[in-house]
């Protein structure tokens, strides 16, 4: 029979191995859990687990003081836990204002807008009048997990002057009051008479 003698194998030495053992079987496993779930700040409010990404930004003409649309393209990851229930998108200051036509606002799936499926909207706005350089959309039905969203802002004219003009995306999850979450700027590239 084999006998252990304490001088030789301290009691660390045993327990040792069988730590790192269980703590290999239950911390993958805990992790996994905790990431399945939306982070819940209380009072109704849900948190993104996994931001959504800002991945493309665009516009349909660069061509000063032309009517134009710029495309945002936001990819909810499948590990997001929330779905995308609304964007705000704002211009930071720059020269020249943007003025966004609010009311011909559009969101598809998907990154190309002639193929992808017109998503429903249930509320397109600014914050106040005097702030039409930021739009707020808020999705009929949230964008889930796993998908990509391409929102379509049609504004009255590119700006006059040329220049980088960027633009301010807020992504936020479902929920009253749910804090938004900044994803960054998109920037865009217009050329001057």
């Amino acid at each position: 029979m084999f006998q252990i003698k304490s001088h030789r194998f301290p009691i660390k030495t045993l327990l040792l191995p069988r730590s790192i053992l269980i703590l290999g079987v239950l911390l993958p496993t805990s992790l996994t859990t905790s990431l399945a779930k939306a982070a819940d700040l209380g009072n109704g409010q849900t948190f993104f687990d996994h931001p959504p990404r800002l991945i493309q930004v665009s516009a349909t003409t660069i061509n000063p003081f032309s009517p134009s649309t710029y495309l945002f393209t936001i990819s909810v990851p499948d590990n997001a836990g929330e779905p995308l229930k609304a964007v705000t998108i704002a211009q930071q200051p720059n020269v020249e204002q943007v003025d966004f036509q609010v009311s011909e606002s559009r969101a598809f799936m998907g990154k190309n807008i002639a193929s992808g499926q017109s998503i429903a909207l249930a509320n397109i706005g600014g914050s106040e009048p005097s702030n039409s350089n930021e739009v707020t959309i808020v999705f009929d039905k949230p964008v889930t997990p796993g998908d990509t969203v391409t929102i379509a802002l049609a504004v009255t004219r590119n700006p006059n002057l040329g220049g980088v003009y960027q633009f301010g995306v807020t992504a936020f999850s479902p929920g009253e009051n749910s804090p938004g979450l900044y994803l960054g700027s998109g920037r865009l590239h217009f050329t001057s008479r």
